[in-house]
C-alpha cells in the first residue's frame, strides 16, 4: 500500500480519465493498494478474472474495472469502467506522485556541505551529509538524498531525484526528470589499460557521462565516463539494478537494460532495444533498433535491427531454440552410433 499526502475523490480521478464512474458512496482516497490489502480509502484495479474472489472481498473505495464488468458483482463499491484498467491505474499513480511532489517544499539540511560556487534552483531538497562541489548546477524541483556526493562541474536538470549514497563524478550532465536510485556510481573512470614497457599503463579517462531526459537508473548501477568524448544514455531509457555500462557506450532512446547486464566499452545500443538479465556484450559492437537479446546471452557480434538473439555466443533465437530441442536427442544419437559402430567392428 502506498499512501499519499494529497487526498483525491472518485469524481476528481474520473474527470481526468476517459472512463465511466459508477458512484455508490462519498469517500476521500489517500492510497493505492492490491485488492486484498485495500481499505475504504484505497484505489485498486481489476483486470484478470483469476482475482475475482479478491475483488469480491476487497474493501477498496474505488476500483478500476473493464468496461464490460458486471457492476452488480460489487454493489456497494465505487467503480470506474475503463479500457485497460491496469494502464490507467498506473497513469493515476504517476499523476498522484507528481501532484504530491508539487505540494512539497524544498529544504536544505544543515549537515550538507555545499560549495559557494554551486548554483541551486528553486524548491531544491538536499538531504543530510550531501557533498556538493565547485561549479555544480542543480535546477528546479530536484531532490538529492542523504549521503550523495556530487563532484565538480556536474549539471543536474529539473525534477530529478538522486537517491541515497549515489556518487556523481565531475563533468557529468544529467538532464530533466531523471531518477537515479541508491548506490549508483555515475562517471567513474572507464576500464582502460595499455600494456607497454612491461606494465599495465592506465589510459586517462577524460570524457564524461550525459544522461538525457526521463531516464531511470536502478540501484547499484555503474556508468563509466568516456575515455574521450561522452558515454551517452538517451531519452526514456530504463536501466535496472546492478548494470555495468562501460566507457564510451551509447544507449539509444527508450531501451530497457535488465539486471546484471554488462556492456563493454564503446558498445552502441539502438532505440527500443531489450536486453534481458545477465546479458554480456563485447566491446565495439552495435545492437540495432528494436532488437531483443534473451537472458544470460553472450553477444560477440553485432545484432541487426529487430532481430531476436539468444545463447552464448548469441545467435538467432529461433535457430537457438531448434538447437536446444536437438540437444535432447544427443543421448539417443550416441546410443545409436555406438550400437552401429559395434556392429561394424563385429563384421
Amino acid at each position: 500500500m502506498k499512501k499519499f499526502i494529497l487526498a483525491l475523490t472518485p469524481q476528481k480521478i474520473s474527470s481526468q480519465l476517459s472512463g465511466e464512474l459508477v458512484l455508490r458512496n462519498k469517500v476521500e482516497l489517500t492510497n493505492v493498494a492490491e485488492l486484498p490489502e485495500a481499505d475504504r480509502r484505497s484505489v485498486c484495479f481489476f483486470e484478470n478474472h483469476k482475482y475475482l474472489q479478491d475483488l469480491k472481498n476487497s474493501k477498496s473505495g474505488l476500483i478500476f474495472v473493464p468496461k464490460d464488468f458486471d457492476i452488480d458483482l460489487k454493489p456497494d463499491t465505487n467503480l470506474l469502467l475503463i479500457d485497460k484498467p491496469y494502464i490507467h491505474f498506473i497513469m493515476l499513480v504517476k499523476t498522484w506522485l507528481e501532484l504530491c511532489s508539487s505540494k512539497s517544499q524544498g529544504s536544505i539540511s544543515e549537515t550538507a556541505i555545499i560549495s559557494g560556487s554551486a548554483k541551486l534552483g528553486r524548491n531544491i531538497t538536499i538531504g543530510n551529509n550531501v557533498s556538493i562541489s565547485d561549479n555544480v548546477v542543480i535546477c528546479d524541483n530536484t531532490k538529492i538524498d542523504t549521503n550523495c556526493v556530487i563532484n565538480e562541474n556536474v549539471k543536474i536538470g529539473n525534477n530529478c531525484h538522486i537517491h541515497p549514497n549515489t556518487t556523481i563524478y565531475e563533468d557529468t550532465v544529467i538532464k530533466n526528470n531523471v531518477v537515479i536510485f541508491a548506490g549508483c556510481v555515475i562517471g567513474s573512470d572507464g576500464f582502460g589499460y595499455l600494456f607497454y614497457d612491461g606494465i599495465q599503463n592506465k589510459i586517462p579517462q577524460v570524457g564524461n557521462v550525459i544522461i538525457e531526459d526521463n531516464v531511470e537508473i536502478g540501484a547499484n548501477t555503474a556508468i563509466d565516463r568516456a575515455a574521450i568524448g561522452s558515454t551517452i544514455i538517451k531519452k526514456g531509457t530504463k536501466i535496472d539494478n546492478l548494470v555495468q555500462v562501460g566507457h564510451n557506450c551509447k544507449i539509444g532512446r527508450n531501451s530497457i537494460l535488465c539486471s546484471q547486464v554488462g556492456l563493454a566499452g564503446s558498445t552502441e545500443i539502438g532505440d527500443v532495444v531489450y536486453l534481458a538479465g545477465q546479458v554480456g556484450v563485447a566491446g565495439h559492437l552495435k545492437i540495432d533498433d528494436e532488437a531483443m537479446v534473451g537472458a544470460q546471452s553472450g553477444v560477440s557480434s553485432s545484432i541487426p535491427k529487430k532481430a531476436k538473439y539468444f545463447g552464448t555466443p548469441a545467435i538467432d533465437a529461433g535457430l537457438k531454440k531448434r538447437i536446444i530441442a536437438s540437444e535432447k536427442k544427443i543421448p539417443e544419437i550416441v546410443k545409436y552410433y555406438n550400437k552401429l559402430n559395434k556392429k561394424q567392428k563385429g563384421k
